[in-house]
Parts: structure tokens; sequence; C-alpha cells
């Protein structure tokens, strides 16, 4: 047996650490504070459910698009063609910015 066995010492208490605490509740408050910034960047249009005129216009184009025929032909292509219209196919182009 050994006998140098420290009888009177006690063993150190290990000190808790609050560091890592403390970042774990800084992560979720930054995790939770994006989550509510991102949101609440919905725009207010899309929750009301109301169709506007342009969605209505693009979903009448839409359905104008597919009656058209699937045929390869020369002449089918062509009366496709003229029966589409081309008239507001530069509408949005002043929005864009260069």
């Amino acid at each position: 047996m050994d006998t140098n066995m420290n009888m009177g010492t006690q063993m150190p208490t290990e000190k808790k650490s609050t560091g890592a605490t403390i970042s774990i509740i800084v992560i979720v408050l930054v995790l939770a504070f994006g989550a509510y910034y991102f949101l609440k960047q919905v725009p207010a249009g899309m929750d009301n459910g109301a169709v506007t005129e342009s969605e209505l216009q693009n979903d009448q184009v839409a359905n104008a698009l597919s009656t058209q025929g699937s045929s390869t032909d020369i002449a089918d292509i062509q009366k496709d063609l003229d029966a589409t219209d081309f008239s507001g196919i530069d509408a949005g182009l002043s929005d864009v910015t260069i």
C-alpha cells in the first residue's frame, strides 16, 4: 500500500464555466433576432390575398400561351405566332437598371 497519501487536503472543486453558457445564450438570441428580422421582410401586399390587375393580366397571358398547339409544322407555328400578342413585351423594360 501507498503510505504517502495526503489525508488532510481536499481535491480542488472544479469551477463551472459560465462563458460557455453565456455564449450559447448569445447565439440563441442572435438566431432568434435573425429569424424575426427575416420573417418581417414579407411584403405587405402578399398577405391580403387580393389579386391585382397586373396579376390577372399575367394569368390571362399564361392561359393564352397554354392554348397554343404543340405541332412542329411551319403553318401551325406561324398560326401560333400570329395569335400571340407581343404588344406588351417591353412593358417592364423601363424598370430594369443597368
